[in-house]
């Protein structure tokens, strides 16, 4: 496939997000998008950080892959990231033709963290009247920031992602006096409808973010959205981008991500 290019735009505040733009082959029709947000405890990481990932999807979903460069606290705590992330999107929606893609075919997605972020931008696009978005890709996402469920402190989701990591990150993106039910931070919170998109969550039994996926598939499901769930056994967090050299669930997961965007852009 091409290398990814490196782009970006001027957002409303003045400063600039950076795009990177994976392509999976040269075309001249416009292809599909998925909005990317990495992971990172909303402080670390950059759009480069999932490379691999990215290119592994737009080649197998023939999408375009746009990872975006969100601010990260503690220099920009919420709701800084979350409004370079919606802004991103909605510029995509409006721009996406110059890069090679169809703003009408839009999907977002992302992980941990970043799954927070997707959720979040689909629930301000609901809210705010756009962008149009066909659907949310949440892996293992951090979705209740005020720590309110059992799966963040059971001693077997101890790994990788720790308990004293999520308090870390918790405090650098939501300074003290911060709501950390308020819905955009904490999607769990939010009023859902039949609206939203539909949503792929991907969780994993040995991760404190385990209950915080579960949860939203089930209040999603609930609130009429239509909803593909998995968790997987035995797997600790960020096991499918982390893992998928050795580990067929981390290839079976990247094969739900493929199909469930594959679906989305087809409808």
């Amino acid at each position: 496939m091409p290398a990814p290019q490196n782009t970006g735009f001027t957002a409303q505040e003045g400063h600039e997000i950076g795009l990177r733009v994976f392509r999976p082959f040269e075309t001249d029709r416009l292809l599909p998008v998925w909005v990317y947000f990495h992971g990172g405890g909303f402080t670390l990481g950059s759009y480069d950080a999932r490379d691999n990932f990215c290119k592994k999807i737009a080649e197998q979903s023939s999408c375009l892959v746009v990872s975006v460069q969100y601010r990260l606290a503690p220099e920009h705590p919420f709701p800084q990231g979350l409004h370079d992330c919606y802004e991103a999107t909605a510029w995509l929606a409006e721009n996406a033709s110059a890069l090679g893609g169809d703003g009408s075919r839009l999907a977002v997605g992302g992980e941990s963290a970043g799954g927070n972020f997707a959720a979040a931008v689909s629930l301000m696009a609901r809210d705010q009247g756009g962008p149009k978005i066909l659907h949310q890709t949440l892996l293992y996402p951090a979705l209740d920031c005020s720590g309110s469920l059992p799966s963040r402190d059971e001693e077997d989701t101890n790994y990788l992602l720790t308990q004293d990591m999520l308090t870390q990150f918790g405090n650098a993106y939501l300074p003290a006096g911060q709501d950390r039910k308020d819905p955009y931070c904490s999607p769990i919170f939010a009023s859902l409808s039949p609206d939203l998109p539909p949503a792929l969550l991907i969780t994993a039994e040995h991760d404190p973010l385990r209950d915080d996926g579960n949860l939203y598939a089930r209040q999603l499901k609930a609130a009429g959205v239509p909803v593909v769930h998995k968790e997987y056994a035995n797997m600790i967090h960020d096991f499918v981008l982390l893992m998928p050299r050795y580990l067929k669930e981390s290839r079976e997961a990247i094969y739900l991500v493929n199909r469930s965007l594959c679906l989305a852009f087809q409808a």
